[in-house]
């Protein structure tokens, strides 16, 4: 089992567009689980929907936004860089630790993103 650690240091560096997203990761595991979140995403009522997962040093990862459209690997992470413009490194400093505790359960690392209202200054 790989360590929380090495899960951890592995989401970072593909995060940060150190280390390149794995196609066939996400077509031999995340792709079956498209439908599932997509229907998670509306139940919960979350505004859009991460899921990560990290094996054996290969990440792959998937966006679904609030419409149903599902964003994955490269375009995922550009469409969270998008999202979260002024936060990216804080939000991924925060969804790290948790999403490697999930993956290091042998579970999807899976986050509901909600938006909230832009603070007026």
């Amino acid at each position: 089992m790989t360590s929380k650690k090495k899960i951890a240091a592995d989401l970072q560096s593909a995060l940060s567009g150190q280390s390149p997203l794995s196609i066939d990761l996400y077509v031999e595991v995340l792709a079956d689980y498209e439908d599932e979140l997509k229907a998670s995403l509306d139940k919960d009522a979350d505004d859009a929907l991460l899921c990560m997962l990290a094996d054996d040093g290969e990440v792959a990862m998937m966006v679904i936004d609030w419409d149903g459209s599902i964003y994955r690997n490269e375009n995922a992470l550009k469409k969270l860089q998008a999202m979260w413009r002024q936060s990216f490194d804080t939000n991924v400093q925060t969804l790290v630790p948790i999403l490697s505790d999930h993956i290091s359960q042998k579970n999807l690392g899976v986050a509901g993103i909600k938006w909230l209202p832009a603070s007026s200054d």
